[in-house]
């Protein structure tokens, strides 16, 4: 029977809290992130880039397909990428271009609800097969005082993140209504490991 731990696992991301996610899950992994044009990408859906599952899911694909053109390594390996949007009154929302942006989104988002849809591509190499799936939460932004959400964009790199928002450093901002921390961050670990275990056994 084959074991994860035969294989190089490779993340393939930037994020700092997939990162961190994925140190709970796997001893030994690197990452490698994608260099793809999202929005040119993303223009190839059409009027389908305006539904968030499957834009999410292309574009995680496509970020898989970039990495593997670029892998030199005779090991297996796993490779995971990741797509994530904020989906808030139906209006899908990337990584803000600037504090500002970022600051009206998070006053909009305050008493209501905020949909957060992340797709991943998973990649098994010695049997050449990729899986692509989604997740959805939803969370609620409490009514967080002004100077609150003024101090948590100022301090940190909201232009980084989807929406905005990195739930990990604003876990008393939001409720969570579905899903769990792990998904919200970006990379939905229970799914992962599931079907990790159906292919490799």
């Amino acid at each position: 029977m084959k074991r994860i731990s035969e294989y190089k696992v490779i993340l393939g991301s930037a994020s700092e809290g997939r990162r961190e996610v994925f140190k709970k899950f796997f001893k030994d992994f690197t990452t490698m992130p994608s260099y793809i044009d999202e929005e040119r990408e993303a223009e190839k859906l059409g009027d389908y880039k305006n539904n968030p599952i499957i834009l999410t899911m292309f574009l995680s694909y496509k970020k898989n397909l970039e990495i593997r053109s670029r892998l030199a390594t005779s090991d297996k390996f796993i490779l995971i990428t990741f797509d994530t949007v904020v989906v808030h009154q139906g209006e899908i929302k990337f990584k803000p271009k600037n504090k500002e942006i970022a600051r009206t989104w998070f006053y909009s988002y305050r008493n209501d609800f905020q949909e957060i849809v992340t797709s991943y591509a998973l990649y098994v190499s010695d049997i050449d097969v990729t899986v692509n799936d989604f997740d959805i939460s939803v969370v609620y932004l409490k009514n967080i005082p002004d100077e609150e959400i003024e101090r948590y964009i100022q301090q940190n790199p909201v232009e980084a993140w989807s929406g905005g928002i990195a739930i990990e450093r604003t876990e008393n901002f939001f409720e969570i209504v579905e899903g769990v921390v792990d998904s919200i961050i970006g990379a939905p670990m229970k799914k992962i490991i599931d079907q990790l275990n159906l292919l490799i056994s």
